[in-house]
C-alpha cells in the first residue's frame, strides 16, 4: 500500500470539487452578463429615443452609433498601446537579464573546479560574500514614461 492511490483520491476529490465550481461560476457568470448586455442594449436603444427628439431617429441613431465606433476605437488603441509597452518591458527585461544569465551560468560552471580546491573554494565564498556586502540589497528603480 504505497501513497499513489491516497494521492490520486486527493486529486479525484479536488478536481471533482474544481469541475463543480467551475460549472457554477460559469452559469452564473454567463447569467450576469446576460443581464449586463441586456441592460446595455436597453440603454443604448433609451439614448436613441431621447436623442429622437430633438434630432430625429435617423440622425440619433447616427449618433449613437458614431459613439461607439469612437469608443470601440479608443478600446483598440488602448490595447494597441499597452501591448506594444509590454512588448517593450519584456524585450528590455530580457536584455537586462541576458548579462546575469551570461555570468550565473560562467559561475556555476566553475563550481567543480573550486570545489576540487580548498583555497579557490574559501576565495570565491569570501568573493561572494563581499559582493553581496557591498551591494546591500540595493536596487536601481526606473521609472519610465507610460507613454513609450
Amino acid at each position: 500500500m504505497g501513497l499513489g492511490p491516497l494521492i490520486a483520491s486527493f486529486a479525484a476529490i479536488d478536481i471533482a470539487a474544481f469541475t463543480e465550481r467551475l460549472k457554477r461560476n460559469i452559469m452564473l457568470y454567463g447569467l450576469a452578463a446576460l443581464f449586463v448586455l441586456t441592460a446595455y442594449v436597453l440603454g443604448v436603444a433609451a439614448l436613441a429615443v431621447h436623442l429622437s427628439q430633438f434630432w430625429g431617429l435617423p440622425i440619433a441613431l447616427l449618433v449613437v452609433a458614431g459613439g461607439a465606433l469612437l469608443l470601440a476605437v479608443i478600446f483598440y488603441l488602448s490595447v494597441t498601446l499597452t501591448a506594444r509597452a509590454e512588448v517593450k518591458r519584456k524585450k528590455q527585461a530580457v536584455a537586462a537579464n541576458s548579462g546575469k544569465t551570461l555570468a550565473l551560468t560562467a559561475a556555476l560552471t566553475a563550481v567543480p573546479l573550486l570545489l576540487k580546491s580548498k583555497p579557490l573554494m574559501f576565495a570565491s565564498i569570501a568573493g561572494g560574500l563581499g559582493f553581496l556586502a557591498l551591494s546591500g540589497g540595493r536596487t536601481r528603480r526606473r521609472f519610465t514614461n507610460p507613454g513609450e
